[in-house]
């Protein structure tokens, strides 16, 4: 990138919606910062799928063909670095890196996405994205015919349990306490023969194939 300090446009986070956002602007011609840590929500996850002309692909390489087209447009420049702090400006925003440099935009847009909060689980984050899983739209598919683990309770695993079960005939629900179910719940639980253990969840084994929602 070049030593511009100021831009129309300065978006934080680069991955999918920050590119997205990025091209949109570039095409108008519109001067463009990208600020981006390099740590998407999804770098765990082997592939990506349930995504239209990218079923099966690592969600790294879209995100680098992304960029590549995106950076063709002259006035969109990208800085792999930490935005840590911002304040209003005269004539718009100044944001502050981790690495101690200071830009100015007239518009800001916060493209940062989320953050997955990992529960204090024995081996639960380095499953995550790989054998533990959050969407059965997503990943699902793959875990087909797999013994299946549903971390909920109540409503949320039941609903969740009604999505899977055309996936796999073998379906356990681990509420980590006691079941939270109506009776008319059990009952269609126990006649798709899911299984329900209460037993507190201590560790998490890296080829566990589980689902949670």
């Amino acid at each position: 990138m070049n030593d511009s300090k100021n831009y129309e446009v300065i978006i934080i986070g680069g991955s999918y919606a920050g590119l997205s956002a990025a091209m949109t602007l570039g095409r108008s011609l519109r001067n463009v910062l990208i600020i981006d840590s390099g740590l998407p929500c999804n770098r765990q996850t082997p592939h990506a799928h349930n995504f239209i002309t990218q079923d099966g692909a690592k969600p790294a390489e879209i995100a680098a063909a992304a960029k590549a087209q995106v950076l063709k447009y002259s006035t969109v420049k990208f800085l792999n670095d930490l935005a840590v702090s911002g304040k209003e400006s005269e004539n718009g925003f100044s944001i502050t890196t981790e690495t101690g440099k200071e830009f100015t935009a007239r518009k800001l847009v916060f493209a940062t996405g989320i953050k997955d909060t990992m529960p204090n689980i024995k081996g639960f984050a380095e499953c995550w994205g790989i054998s533990m899983v959050h969407c059965p739209y997503c990943h699902g598919y793959e875990l087909r015919n797999k013994k299946t683990g549903i971390m909920a309770n109540g409503e949320r695993a039941f609903h969740l349990a009604s999505l899977v079960n055309n996936l796999t005939g073998d379906i356990t629900i681990l509420t980590s306490g006691k079941a939270d179910f109506k009776p008319q719940q059990i009952e269609k639980l126990n006649g798709h023969h899911i299984k329900i253990i209460e037993t507190e969840l201590a560790e998490i084994g890296i080829k566990t194939a589980m689902l949670k929602m």
